[in-house]
């Protein structure tokens, strides 16, 4: 990287200068500030370090000298404390920060370093921008970092497999994307690709969707219905939120991977299971299993081959690329542009919506820019980034999840304080003893 530094006092440019060179910079150092307002009126660089306090112009003054290069300089100001003001007013200004002398030659690199990685996501972000289809190969999947690499590299090694694959990734990773990569990589890919939310199908109706049903089979069964895994014939079908299932639907579930058939609702005649099955989670199956809430054997069973998706804040190099993909679908006449200050922020964000939070702001980002050419980070999030919201949302769980974990921790607590009386516990819970042994059947506290 280009770095200009400016110093007036020579016992500190001339040590600061040799770091500079030694991480690889390329660096020209001059003594006061109009020489350097000179300097860059024919030169060009990355990256301005200056004082504050120069003889000839200050700081400021090449603050907005250095902006006004095609594209824009970074500047990094270096401060004493009886001009700390003039340095928050040249933050105001653009500057990417501050350096309060006397400090470490550890934190100058470390803040150039930090410049150097969000102007390579920049360029990065306007290469791709100017490469038609750069969007994960055919595969669909976006992301150059090596997480991503190897998500690539396991779908297509497990595309030619007919095995069940287990998805599991946080909300907005992608998980349906990499089920349909699965799927179109597969030899499967003429076939139909179908998909279920088990948590959007309410529990009393879910076998009935998966396996279908038959004319009177229930109350308002009025004709056949061909279910999910009959319409996906030799095809593909993926089993979204399967978390969310229960334990006797769980127990349907597993009887017909191992059988590899299943039965209709109100037939005892058995369908051929021919379709290949995918499951998606957000939440942690093997704790789920610690915990009762999920069957080990159809665990087992479903994640044959297990797939995880990192979340956006696990590969972060990957969001030029991404911002780059979004941004030409919304404005594919290439007339907004994303500054590497607007980029930094940005990256400074959790994302606790992943990918999908990210494509959602920048297709508002687009909507908000009106005339504006350049893309400013509150474009992208009007209410300012939410630091620390990732922790937060981790540990708000599904309420239905919620519930059964109390309902758990309850009826663990009456049956420890009765010793183990089903009859004694059951009055302290205010529920019959029936109750209670299909509830703790129901939690897997059977024994």
């Amino acid at each position: 990287m280009e770095v200009l530094l400016v110093e007036d006092e020579r016992t500190l440019a001339i040590p600061l200068g040799d770091a500079l060179r030694d991480a690889g910079h390329k660096v020209t150092v001059l003594y006061d500030g109009a020489a350097a307002l000179a300097w860059l009126q024919e030169g060009r660089c990355d990256l301005v370090v200056s004082d504050v306090r120069l003889p000839g112009a200050d700081g400021l003054q090449i603050l907005k000298r250095a902006r006004r290069q095609d594209p824009p300089a970074d500047v990094l100001i270096m401060t004493g404390y009886a001009t700390v003001e003039q340095a928050v007013e040249a933050m105001n200004e653009g500057a990417v920060n501050y350096l309060q002398k006397p400090f470490p030659k550890k934190a100058l690199l470390g803040q150039v370093k930090r410049v150097q990685e969000i102007r390579q996501m920049q360029a990065e972000l306007l290469r791709f921008r100017q490469q038609e289809g750069q969007d994960g190969g055919d595969l669909g999947l976006t992301g150059t970092s090596a997480v991503m690499e190897d998500v690539r590299a396991r779908i297509r090694a497990a595309s030619r497999q007919d095995v069940t694959v287990l998805i599991q990734g946080e909300s907005g990773t992608g998980k349906e994307r990499v089920a349909k990569a699965l799927h179109r990589e597969s030899p499967r890919a003429e076939q139909p690709f179908l998909g279920v939310s088990c948590a959007a199908v309410p529990e009393s109706l879910l076998e009935g969707e998966l396996f279908g049903f038959r004319k009177g089979a229930f109350t308002g069964a009025e004709e056949d219905h061909a279910g999910r895994f009959q319409q996906a014939g030799s095809g593909t079908l993926l089993l979204d939120d399967v978390d969310d299932l229960t334990l006797e639907a769980q127990a349907s579930l597993l009887r017909a991977l191992q059988e590899r058939e299943f039965s209709p609702l109100g037939s005892q005649e058995s369908l051929p299971l021919q379709a290949r099955i995918l499951a998606a989670t957000r939440a942690d199956l093997a704790e789920a299993v610690q915990n009762g809430r999920f069957r080990e054997d159809l665990y087992y069973r479903l994640a044959v081959v297990p797939l995880r998706l990192p979340p956006l804040r696990e590969r972060m190099e990957d969001l030029p690329v991404l911002v780059a993909e979004f941004l030409r679908r919304q404005d594919p006449a290439g007339r907004l542009q994303v500054p590497a200050e607007t980029l930094r922020k940005l990256a400074e964000h959790d994302w606790p919506g992943n990918v999908r939070e990210l494509e959602n702001a920048v297709t508002r980002a687009v909507a908000l820019a009106g005339q504006a050419r350049q893309l400013r980070v509150e474009h992208f999030l009007p209410g300012g980034p939410l630091a620390g919201t990732r922790r937060r949302a981790q540990d708000v769980k599904p309420l239905r999840e919620s519930v059964r974990l109390a309902e758990r921790e309850a009826i663990r607590a009456a049956l420890a304080a009765t010793g183990g009386r089903r009859a004694e516990a059951a009055k302290l819970l205010g529920i019959s003893r029936k109750a209670l042994w299909q509830k703790a059947k129901e939690l897997g506290l059977e024994g």
